[in-house]
């Protein structure tokens, strides 16, 4: 029976890799393309840290970075006001894209998920979240994960 469940571990190992893996590449091609890729990123890393330490380590590295420069844009009165015109300018962008071109809905939905995303650090609740975040970020002496 043990020799069933190693099995089971290795197979699960290699579907977290796999899932997690093409979950990242997404966030990547996200970079570039309308939509949230450090959150994808994020999320892909959440999903191969479940079983691999080593995505445990990249992912507290990228949530210190991705923390870390949204403190920054949130530190001026016009870098929150940046941050509130671009998040209504993705909703709005992304309403169009459904309407108007209903081909596209994946990208609409991204673009309105990243709107939603970029307003939601405007509350002052997750401000403190990811200052918090950002000072994590600072203590580490190493800059690599």
């Amino acid at each position: 029976m043990s020799t069933f469940g190693s099995i089971g571990r290795s197979a699960r190992k290699v579907v977290v890799l796999i899932v997690g893996v093409a979950v990242v590449l997404a966030g990547i091609a996200l970079l570039a393309l309308p939509g949230p890729g450090m959150l994808v990123i994020i999320v892909g890393l959440l999903i191969l840290s479940t079983e691999f330490a080593w995505a445990q380590r990249w992912l507290d590295y990228a949530v210190e970075r991705a923390a870390g420069a949204t403190t920054k844009v949130q530190g001026s009165k016009s870098g929150r006001i940046m941050l509130a015109l671009s998040g209504l300018t993705l909703i709005a962008a992304g309403v169009i894209v459904i309407v108007f071109f209903s081909s596209w809905l994946v990208a609409g939905i991204s673009l309105i998920l990243a709107g939603i995303i970029g307003l939601c650090t405007l509350i002052p609740k997750v401000q403190d979240w990811i200052a918090e975040k950002a000072l994590t970020g600072l203590d580490d002496t190493d800059d690599v994960p």
